[in-house]
């Protein structure tokens, strides 16, 4: 089970996301040690606009941008999210004074999360079966013997497939969250 594709691809995607958790923690701490808590209000702008920019992996996705190479799409849409959530996180810090933000980040780190399963490892788990299965000479698909001998590999890709159904109702909450965080805040702002 160590070899399986659940363990090599995971594991360093878990990293990943928790060096995000880290470097969120390590970015807040320097500020409150350089008294310049204030800076991470504006993180959340900066943070909210790197989310917005990330959005063009699914314009061009569907066709409403048609220059560029997808798979640079890709790569900006990954590594904005990644510095978008970050900064969002240090703005979020670690004060406990509202339900919204909270619920909102709450579920910013579920959709990372999500975004990282799915932006990786459905691609490279199918590219790697479909390289065992070449190495064992099976030119078809998937079949029992094959489940039964490399029963985590597929168990994992069947999951990992169905990622999009959770991801993108997740996204479209978190939309929602932010815009009525994004709203109070202007609401509630002292405008004198």
């Amino acid at each position: 089970m160590w070899k399986s594709l659940l363990i090599q691809r995971t594991l360093p995607l878990s990293l990943s996301y928790l060096l995000l958790i880290i470097a969120a923690i390590a970015l807040d701490y320097l500020l409150h040690s350089i008294n310049l808590v204030w800076i991470g209000r504006y993180f959340g702008i900066i943070g909210t606009l790197f989310l917005a920019l990330s959005f063009g992996y699914s314009a061009r996705k569907k066709k409403l941008i048609k220059n560029g190479a997808l798979k640079f799409f890709l790569k900006f849409h990954c590594y904005s999210g990644w510095v978008g959530t970050l900064m969002i996180l240090v703005h979020s810090g670690i004060h406990f004074n509202a339900i919204l933000p909270w619920a909102a980040t709450a579920l910013m780190m579920i959709v990372t999360a999500s975004g990282h399963v799915g932006q990786y490892l459905i691609k490279k788990l199918k590219e790697e079966m479909k390289l065992k299965m070449k190495q064992l000479g099976i030119t078809a698909s998937v079949d029992d013997e094959l489940e039964q001998r490399h029963y985590w590999d597929s168990v994992t890709i069947k999951a990992l497939d169905q990622w999009r159904g959770m991801h993108m109702p997740l996204v479209s909450f978190l939309i929602a969250l932010t815009t009525i965080h994004i709203f109070v805040i202007f609401f509630f702002w002292n405008w004198r």
